[in-house]
């Protein structure tokens, strides 16, 4: 879940090519490909995940549900991983990550013996590890996953609030951004190689609570690119900060605090939300407003460029996405679940 329900914050008509898909006489669907939208869920409920086929207009929300008898996936669903075949859907309130069949999202496996966890990355067939924040969400760790036999075989402790990873497969290393969960870090930790006992933090001097990283889609490297700061949710007026601090560890952009989701376009660019606005990363690391649009969780489709925004509401009721391009023209719209914080496509 986003950090905005962690620390209790305040909590268009479809158009008609759309098809709703939310009442289908058949419970299973074909899950193979399209857009699946991670809703946490309400406070003291169940999150679910929504799917949408951008082809034929269909969606269909609570697909896990559906799929399993009514089985309910838990309190607080943060996101979801494809990998090998498999669906990874990471529960933080249930401290477990329940695993589903990628194509039909019918129940595999749990991962338990978790504590707030966040985020899953693969590494091999063999190998995954997922961020949490640990019980008081200050005592961060990341957890290696044995994936044969979906267990933990491992724990490294590494600042607050682990976030979103990043893996760079050439040099066999794994970026960690410490978000600060319920406190403040300031640090990006990379674990490197088979020698995973060589645990690097990486400083961003003055700035607060990483969250967010990017790869160079154009040039490569083996370090992240754009790194979002959210900043201080305990400063009455958080600043966040958008820069490259491997390039250049003091270079960069104040934003406004709790910007989230970066994610970049077909052409290398760097997007990312405020919230209620969409900015673009400008070569020499300005942003600039592209979008004015509420946006939750954001995406960009990999093959379309098109952007997905998720519209939360009031936290409670059920939110929307609306597909729009970079000019604001709106392409569709669609219904999802409560708190839609995360936009996945396959």
């Amino acid at each position: 879940m986003k950090v905005k329900l962690l620390l209790f914050s305040a909590f268009i008509t479809l158009l008609s090519c759309e098809k709703p898909c939310e009442d289908c006489n058949s419970p299973k669907g074909d899950y193979s490909n399209g857009v699946f939208v991670v809703n946490e869920g309400p406070w003291g409920g169940s999150g679910t995940i929504t799917w949408y086929n951008p082809d034929t207009g269909e969606f269909r929300d609570s697909i896990y549900e559906k799929a399993n008898n009514g089985a309910s996936l838990g309190l607080f669903v943060q996101s979801l991983t494809f990998h090998n075949g498999k669906g990874y859907i990471v529960v933080n309130g249930a401290n477990r990550i329940v695993v589903v069949d990628g194509d039909t999202f019918e129940y595999l496996d749990t991962i338990g013996g978790l504590s707030k966890p966040r985020y899953f990355q693969a590494v091999d067939n063999r190998l995954a590890f997922v961020s949490q924040w640990g019980a008081d969400g200050l005592t961060g760790s990341v957890a290696a996953i044995d994936l044969d036999f979906n267990e933990i075989i491992k724990t490294y402790p590494i600042g607050h609030g682990p976030e979103k990873m990043l893996y760079f497969q050439p040099n066999n290393t794994l970026f960690v951004a410490n978000s600060g969960g319920f406190g403040v870090d300031s640090t990006i930790v990379s674990i490197q190689g088979d020698s995973d006992s060589i645990i690097v933090p990486h400083v961003i001097p003055g700035q607060k609570n990483p969250a967010c990283m990017s790869k160079n889609m154009i040039t490569g490297g083996f370090t992240p690119w754009n790194v979002l700061c959210k900043g201080d949710w305990n400063d009455p007026n958080p600043a966040g900060w958008i820069g490259r601090p491997f390039e250049h560890p003091v270079l960069g952009e104040s934003i406004s605090g709790g910007c989230d989701d970066l994610a970049t376009s077909l052409n290398g660019v760097d997007y990312f939300t405020t919230g209620t606005e969409i900015r673009r990363v400008l070569a020499d690391g300005r942003t600039e407003k592209v979008l004015t649009t509420p946006a939750y969780g954001f995406n960009i489709h990999p093959v379309t460029g098109q952007f997905y925004c998720a519209d939360a509401k009031d936290f409670n009721s059920k939110g929307t996405v609306t597909i729009m391009r970079p000019d604001g023209s709106v392409d569709g719209v669609f219904k999802v679940g409560i708190s839609p914080g995360e936009i996945v496509f396959k």
